[in-house]
């Protein structure tokens, strides 16, 4: 077996185990940021294609961006809306909005026009900003070079850093708020799994999802560089150093898709530490990697977006891969309990994994939510994720699946509540089923009735995708979309899959 890091504690019979307990680095990742600007001014903090940045300059930037959000209103307590293109002024202007006590909430520029518009329904912006010309927005370009930008009052523990929106079961996509003082246990946390070695790590990922903010803040709250890429293709950037990575992070889906390159990647060269988050990780995908793998540290990381980034971790190499379907997720973070409960919240050695302590998210933006509990007897603030795990070992916890319909695909949360509901709406729909594909890369194949038996199935497969590409991310829109005269079900009253599919293709 592997072994776990950064935690410590016990575990009783009963499925608790304790996170190790530490101070905060500090009441915020700005506090860290301006830190660093002070104590290491000339060191890099953001590479990109065009140059690099480095502290001073990414603080100096921080507070010009401020200073134009201050001047235009922007107040403590309030939301700024960041179009989240992989940017250094994109990355200031999220420190800047964090810097004013307000909080930032990222969307993702590939967003349909249908969601970014639910998404600003809801947070109710005191501005848009954007490194770029949108429409309504403040153009960082426009934002003047100041001699002596006026510093501010920093964040304090229990301000809002941001509002990251997730998939919702109505349809409706949901915030999280996240508390400075979470996010700052969390980039102290894993930044004693990743270390610091002064080559970050490579920002590939959308900044629209808190599965990049692991890339974005632990690099800054460490004093280590983000390298900026364009995206996953982004060969050069992404293989092309002369030195190893501090860490790289990956989903499992990431890590097929580059297997389908000409030349895939030799993580030895790549990164000194290879991170895999968003996904259950198979064994499976670790044996194709072979030798490639040999030396390199490996994590598995979890945590729902409710518990800041990740509130989990196993350390393991890869000639010591636990014999069991999936890859442990561990132990919990700093500052953190990891219950097993049944359904009764009562101590168990296989049940829902519920988080309790500092990662705990202060809940949904405007809504309220079962899930989210504050019990004595669970240490406080407690968040159900409606994971099922079992213990497999005194500190060491693994996912099993799902107790809802909740899919995670490439890294993108999807309730099968939101597809279903999307899905329903189109004209013509009178039942849909779903099933994730796993492959090289992870698909989601939907399952339609139609409300007519004599309907153009060719024709309503093509309306349903181009409904779903219009309001969903395109990673969790079906690839395939089969018309059946109806779904198959077991016993339970849950869709037998196998048996629709064989009606589909009969």
């Amino acid at each position: 077996m592997g072994c776990q890091t950064g935690v410590s504690g016990t575990a009783d019979a009963g499925g608790v185990i304790l996170g190790e307990s530490r101070p905060l680095l500090n009441d915020s990742v700005v506090h860290l940021i301006r830190g660093h600007a002070e104590t290491g001014p000339a060191t890099v903090a953001i590479e990109h294609a065009g140059g690099g940045w480095t502290y001073r300059e990414l603080w100096q930037r921080v507070l010009e961006i401020a200073a134009a959000l201050g001047e235009s209103g922007v107040e403590p307590g309030d939301r700024v809306v960041l179009w989240a293109n992989r940017t250094p002024d994109t990355i200031a202007a999220a420190v800047a909005i964090m810097a004013l006590r307000a909080a930032y909430v990222p969307i993702d520029p590939k967003h349909p026009a249908e969601r970014v518009k639910a998404i600003l329904a809801q947070a109710k912006p005191a501005a848009v900003v954007a490194d770029g010309p949108v429409p309504g927005a403040l153009d960082l370009a426009d934002v003047p070079k100041l001699v002596r930008p006026p510093e501010r009052d920093l964040p304090r523990v229990d301000d809002i850093a941001y509002a990251v929106f997730t998939s919702g079961s109505t349809g409706t996509p949901k915030g999280v708020l996240i508390e400075h003082g979470s996010l700052v246990n969390y980039v102290g946390w894993c930044g004693s799994l990743t270390g610091r070695d002064g080559t970050g790590s490579p920002l590939f990922a959308s900044l629209g999802f808190d599965l990049a903010f692991t890339s974005l803040w632990v690099p800054l709250a460490q004093g280590d560089r983000v390298v900026v890429a364009s995206g996953m293709w982004d060969s050069a950037t992404l293989f092309g150093r002369p030195e190893p990575y501090s860490f790289l992070k990956l989903t499992p889906s990431h890590a097929r898709f580059l297997e389908q390159l000409a030349s895939p990647p030799d993580y030895r060269a790549l990164t000194r530490l290879l991170m895999f988050g968003g996904e259950a990780l198979d064994p499976g995908l670790l044996t194709a990697l072979g030798d490639r793998l040999r030396g390199v540290r490996l994590v598995n990381h979890y945590g729902p977006t409710e518990t800041t980034i990740g509130c989990c971790a196993y350390e393991f190499a890869a000639d010591r891969v636990p014999a069991l379907p999936t890859v442990p997720i561990g132990s919990p973070a700093w500052n953190t309990v990891a219950h097993v409960v049944d359904d009764q919240l009562r101590p168990a050695r296989e049940g829902e994994l519920v988080i309790a302590g500092r990662p705990v998210a202060a809940g949904y933006l405007g809504l309220t939510s079962d899930r989210f509990l504050d019990t004595p007897e669970l240490g406080g603030r407690a968040y159900r994720t409606g994971d099922i795990v079992e213990m497999v070992g005194p500190r060491t916890l693994r996912y099993l699946g799902r107790r809802d319909d909740q899919l995670k695909i490439s890294g993108h949360r999807i309730e099968l509540g939101e597809l279903r509901h999307h899905v329903l709406g189109v004209p013509g729909v009178a039942g849909v089923a779903f099933e994730v594909v796993h492959g090289m890369i992870d698909e989601v194949e939907a399952f339609v009735v139609p409300a007519d038996p004599s309907a153009d199935g060719l024709a309503l497969a093509r309306a349903v995708r181009t409904a779903l590409r219009g309001v969903l991310p395109e990673a969790v829109v079906p690839d395939e979309v089969h018309v059946v005269p109806r779904l198959v079900l077991t016993g339970n009253g849950k869709c037998d899959v196998r048996a629709t599919r064989s009606l589909a293709l009969g």
